[in-house]
């Protein structure tokens, strides 16, 4: 039977180990994500799917 006090300690270490590995900004930046409600993350979405289009293929709209 699995320890789920092991397994879930493993996880979490394994987690804060990523976590650490982030830079500040990119740390600020999940988080704000996480603070934002559905309708603003589609939006946001929405904008970056703009801004990352390559130019030279064209409007889709």
């Amino acid at each position: 039977m699995l320890d789920n006090t092991k397994v879930g300690n493993a996880y979490v270490d394994a987690v804060e180990f990523e976590w650490h590995a982030l830079t500040k900004i990119e740390r600020r930046l999940i988080e704000g994500y996480r603070r934002l409600n559905e309708r603003e993350r589609i939006q946001l979405k929405r904008l970056t799917d703009l801004l990352a289009q390559n130019p030279e293929e064209g409007s889709a709209s």
